[in-house]
């Protein structure tokens, strides 16, 4: 059996992302004294979803969704709030957050390691990137890391992907797959990298898109009979 190459994105696919943000959302409202419940949390990740997809997009640029995500969120408290404070306060949050791993995820990256070349790919902050997958075991799976600030560009731009294999080798695009829980990143990305697709779905959503994945899978020890 040929190697292949498996690029994974991080958040919402080897770890759960929403357990993160839920953290630093309610370590934020701490400090600018507001009391908040779950629907203003789903409330938050709206917002912040939003603008992560209008950067995918070219729509916003990083500093601006880093700093206009709160000061939109706040508004609609009322509140008016310095947007890159309250960046810096989040994203430290963020960073010092309990991971958490989704189900069967450590021993399915050790089982695909002895047969595969995994990468993780992930849009985002380095930084604060960093420090969450510096307190995670990552580096004993994954061959390289590379985060969208890093490179230039963020997925689905196809110059995130060029970036990447001609790190680690322009031949290995031919058997390389892409897995990850975002259609409009991960998948989107992998289709304009001219790669194989696999969505990752734990949440069981509905794909209400154009995109359209190679492969979907709910479980990630459901990739080990997949690319048999």
């Amino acid at each position: 059996m040929k190697r292949k190459s498996l690029l994974l994105d991080f958040d919402d696919t080897i770890v759960d992302f929403k357990s993160a943000e839920a953290y630093a959302f309610y370590k934020l409202a701490e400090h600018y004294n507001l009391e908040v419940n779950n629907e203003d949390l789903q409330n938050f990740m709206l917002v912040n979803e939003a603008h992560w997809n209008a950067f995918q997009k070219n729509e916003l640029t990083k500093t601006e969704v880093l700093s206009q995500r709160f000061e939109v969120y706040f508004e609609s408290h009322q509140l008016t709030v310095d947007g890159n404070e309250a960046d810096q306060i989040f994203r430290n949050e963020l960073a010092n957050a309990p991971i958490k791993y989704f189900r069967n995820t450590k021993d399915t990256l050790a089982q695909l390691k002895t047969q595969h070349d995994l990468y993780i790919v992930t849009n985002g902050v380095l930084e604060t990137q960093e420090r969450r997958i510096a307190k995670t075991e990552i580096e004993q799976w994954f061959k390289d890391i590379f985060v969208s600030e890093q490179t230039g560009y963020q997925k689905p731009m196809p110059e995130f992907f060029d970036f990447v294999f001609n790190v680690i080798g322009e031949d290995k695009r031919e058997n390389a797959i892409i897995i990850g829980d975002s259609l409009s990143s991960d998948i989107l990305g992998g289709k304009n990298a001219g790669i194989k697709t696999c969505w990752f779905n734990p949440r069981k959503k509905i794909n209400e898109s154009s995109i359209i994945p190679d492969h979907t899978i709910n479980s990630l020890d459901q990739i080990l009979t997949l690319i048999k």
